[in-house]
């Protein structure tokens, strides 16, 4: 197997040049500028460099193939999930962990909706398998920052079980979410609602009797 037919093997930022670095930005903007306009299927590394404005010779430098690309592209998007889930909860949404969880699964379905590139890449029923196989990295991270968002308001035992289920929830969540993606082209208000139904569903097994540091400070 040739190394154009591989992912996770780009150069790290250590050792590339300040031009290499501004040329890796180019052809990431350019993949996400494409997946706005174009099915996944129909952006091909050729189209992504000239987009960029960089020899496609040049490209593979950076990326070995558009898998390669869509990888790094999808880590990108991952830390706008991270980001968003890391503001601040409103306090009429952490009541109790159900409305915290239903909150949570909201957050991720904005990001969605104003990144169609993720939906594309990452619930849009199209994704290259070596592509979703590496953003299940992404996605334990996520799943990581949830359960600190989690713990801030809640008494929580940290175990590694606990830690994979709020990864599980993203996972059961972004289900809902891809078929919402493949049967009506957007995360609808209806599918919204079966997200947020099957993610507490599941949290329920590792979270029903936990109470908020709040409650748990007037009994």
């Amino acid at each position: 197997m040739t190394s154009r037919l591989q992912i996770g093997v780009r150069k790290s930022h250590k050792t590339m040049h300040k031009r290499g670095i501004e040329r890796r930005h180019k052809l990431l903007q350019a993949a996400y500028d494409l997946l706005c306009e174009c099915d996944i299927e129909d952006v091909s590394f050729r189209d992504i460099a000239a987009r960029a404005g960089v020899p496609e010779g040049s490209a593979y430098h950076f990326y070995t193939n558009r898998f390669d690309l869509f990888t790094a592209l999808a880590a990108d998007l991952s830390d706008r999930f991270v980001s968003a889930h890391q503001r601040p909860v409103p306090a009429t949404r952490r009541r109790n962990w159900q409305d915290l969880a239903a909150y949570l699964v909201e957050v991720g379905a904005g990001v969605y909706a104003d990144n169609p590139p993720a939906r594309a890449l990452l619930i849009g029923g199209k994704t290259p398998p070596e592509v979703k196989q590496a953003d299940r990295i992404n996605d334990r991270h996520v799943g990581d920052v949830m359960f600190e968002v989690f713990a801030r308001h809640f008494i929580l035992p940290d175990t590694a079980e606990l830690r994979a289920a709020f990864y599980y929830f993203i996972e059961i969540t972004d289900l809902i979410f891809m078929l919402s993606v493949i049967e009506y082209g957007k995360i609808t208000l209806a599918m919204l609602e079966e997200a947020r139904r099957a993610g507490i569903g599941y949290l329920s097994y590792y979270l029903d009797g936990v109470k908020s540091e709040e409650i748990l400070e007037e009994i």
